[in-house]
């Protein structure tokens, strides 16, 4: 399986560590019953499961923050990472379900 890996903090260890979300969709796209077919169904299928899953939920987010220090500081989400990358997540989704 090709591998998507996100940036998420592990609260117990106190770190930032990767995760890989294509276990996720993989596991979706089985369960789904009318299963995209174009490129442009699975873009829009990302785009649905990953906003339901990953937006806005506090263990998805991390704050970005300017270095040296200035006041800009930045939110972001596992959902903002996909997004950012929408198009080769959904090649790699493509690929392994194929």
């Amino acid at each position: 399986m090709k591998a998507f890996n996100i940036i998420i903090e592990d609260f117990n260890a106190k770190a930032f560590v990767s995760y890989n979300v294509m276990p996720y969709f993989i596991n979706c796209y089985k369960q789904e019953k009318h299963k995209p077919k174009t490129f442009n169904e699975f873009k829009e299928f990302v785009r649905k499961k990953s906003l339901y899953q990953f937006w806005s939920r506090s263990e998805y987010e991390i704050v970005l923050h300017a270095w040296p220090c200035d006041d800009h500081i930045q939110k972001i989400d596992v959902f903002d990472q996909i997004k950012m990358n929408l198009d080769i997540v959904t090649e790699i989704l493509m690929e392994n379900v194929k």
